[in-house]
């Protein structure tokens, strides 16, 4: 690490212009540090080199990954800036096949008949009284009669009862196995390299 320049800040904190070379690369740095001189500016600079370079290179590899280690990025760039693929997945439970809910209810026996309806009406600028006939939908609910006892057995005559019909509530739902999917969220890139702004200029 070379110190290039300092800067008072205050009586407490310096800017410290500073050129930090990586490899075949060589990065203008601005830091502030305590009010410092000489070795003792020099051995501070040292100690904070990785956490400085960890800055740049954090921003040249255009903020998409981070080391806690030179050599973990080091080993990074040289394999290729890679960043590995992520998946996610959804896994979907097994459901238990459920039975339908059955109901009862009387059933409606549907007839129609014509029902005509007198109504007056404007035509060629008169108004004609007119009977119209329209078909009318009913439902209706259906009964049968039935043999009627007394208390000893003995039929007494006839009684009417609804007739009932059995209908779903809810529907059948037949059993699921347990599945998964497997999705892409990112695939394999390769972040390339941006330059670097001296900022100690």
């Amino acid at each position: 690490m070379e110190i290039n320049k300092t800067t008072p800040i205050d009586d407490t904190m310096q800017l410290v212009a500073v050129t930090i070379t990586h490899g075949s690369d060589s990065y203008g740095y601005d830091a502030n540090t305590p009010v410092l001189e000489g070795d003792e500016l020099q051995a501070h600079c040292d100690a904070n080199e990785f956490k400085w370079l960890n800055n740049i290179l954090y921003q040249v590899y255009g903020r998409n990954i981070q080391f806690d280690s030179l050599e973990k990025w080091d080993e990074w760039i040289s394999s290729g800036c890679k960043l590995e693929e992520i998946t996610k997945t959804t896994v979907t439970p097994a459901q238990p096949a459920v039975d339908a809910v059955m109901g009862e209810r009387q059933k409606t026996v549907e007839s129609s008949e014509e029902v005509t309806t007198t109504e007056i009406v404007e035509q060629d600028g008169k108004m004609v009284q007119k009977s119209v006939t329209k078909t009318v939908v009913t439902n209706t609910p259906e009964t049968k009669e039935v043999p009627l006892f007394d208390e000893a057995g003995e039929e007494v005559g006839t009684t009417t009862v609804p007739v009932m019909e059995s209908y779903e509530i809810t529907p059948a739902v037949e059993a699921v196995e347990e599945t998964s999917e497997t999705v892409v969220v990112r695939a394999e890139t390769v972040v390339e390299k941006q330059p670097w702004k001296d900022t100690s200029e």
